[in-house]
């Protein structure tokens, strides 16, 4: 290299300390093969070799200037010698590996090629993924999955509703309701304009507090409730998580068993305001039958508990299963009822 030969018999003096405990020592500086030799003053020992396109100037433009190897400053050298730093200058610029084009766009164009194919990913989840994911994930994952989707409410400006007293009657409720083991929470300011109780993964309910002021008995609030255990059962809530979480995130969950930690963010809005599907009505009056619970209450109540309750009014009265039970279950008491219906109020 033309810089090199040029320097090839440049020397100068310099001021060495091996490291940071060392006194400093007066040094020779002299040039070898893309390296900087470092030379006892006296004896002439070679203390130390760096290579050039390494060695970093740490206050530039300044003299006398401090350099050190890979800017670690454990070991350093002192010049002063002007002719000395011009060429220490060049030469490390001409040593420097010259930026080609790949270089200097290619970590633009990979990163710009992995958004658009996570966008894209975000966009066509393969149904199959989904369906497959979906059908191995474990209860004890999803319960965790909906905890993320609770904590995504929250963040939506939505508040659990709870009591000392609101709270066990809750859990009378569930109880009766439901043969296995599930959840329900009370949540106010959910931002859907018609009030209804939601499903999420992991047996999760989640019950607009609007509903209790629209219920006029246990029993009314319970079949909105059996209403969306069916949906539940029709359509694995944990599938539109997945859509939403998108394709890579859905491949991670496989793959690692875990979803990315903000997978889940926003799908909380995503799923007040998407729309209420009608449940098949055989299975649904099997839940009815199964919970020993009249649909009487529901379809009577004049307010609508579910969007879907007025196109199901017909099929839910005549298939009533406790039609000739002329002394329908109670399912809470009296006092049971207030506490619930007074759980927002702490």
């Amino acid at each position: 290299m033309t810089a090199l030969r040029k320097y090839r018999k440049l020397e100068g003096l310099g001021l060495w300390a091996g490291s940071v405990e060392d006194q400093r020592r007066e040094v020779i500086v002299s040039f070898g093969e893309a390296t900087l030799v470092i030379a006892d003053s006296r004896s002439m020992k070679v203390l130390s070799h760096w290579s050039l396109p390494a060695v970093v100037q740490h206050n530039p433009g300044a003299r006398p200037a401090l350099y050190s190897p890979d800017g670690a400053m454990a070991e350093t050298l002192e010049i002063d010698d002007p002719l000395l730093i011009d060429a220490l200058k060049e030469l490390h610029a001409a040593l420097q590996p010259r930026p080609n084009w790949i270089a200097r766009y290619g970590r633009a164009i990979t990163g710009a090629l992995a958004l658009g194919a996570v966008g894209l990913g975000a966009l066509l989840v393969p149904p199959a993924l989904v369906v497959h994911t979906a059908g191995i994930v474990p209860m004890a994952k999803r319960v965790d999955l909906s905890e993320r989707l609770r904590f995504d409410l929250q963040t939506e400006g939505g508040r659990e509703c709870h009591s000392a007293y609101g709270d066990p009657a809750l859990g009378v409720l569930q109880r009766a309701l439901f043969q296995t083991p599930a959840r329900i929470i009370v949540m106010q300011n959910l931002p859907q304009a018609q009030p209804r109780v939601l499903h999420g993964p992991g047996r999760l309910f989640i019950l607009d507090a609007r509903l209790l002021d629209l219920a006029e008995s246990p029993e009314a609030l319970a079949g909105a409730l059996i209403i969306a255990a069916q949906r539940a059962a029709q359509a694995d809530p944990l599938e539109p998580l997945l859509r939403h979480a998108g394709a890579v995130a859905t491949f991670r969950l496989l793959t690692s068993g875990d979803l990315p930690p903000r997978a889940a963010t926003g799908y909380g809005r995503v799923l007040v305001l998407s729309e209420a599907t009608r449940p098949d009505i055989e299975p649904l009056l099997d839940r009815f039958a199964q919970a020993e619970l009249s649909t009487r209450a529901l379809i009577e109540n004049p307010s609508a508990l579910d969007p879907m309750l007025e196109d199901l009014a017909d099929d839910l009265r005549e298939g009533d299963p406790m039609a000739r039970d002329q002394a329908p279950r109670e399912l809470l008491t009296d006092g049971q009822w207030v506490s619930l219906l007074n759980i927002c109020a702490t």
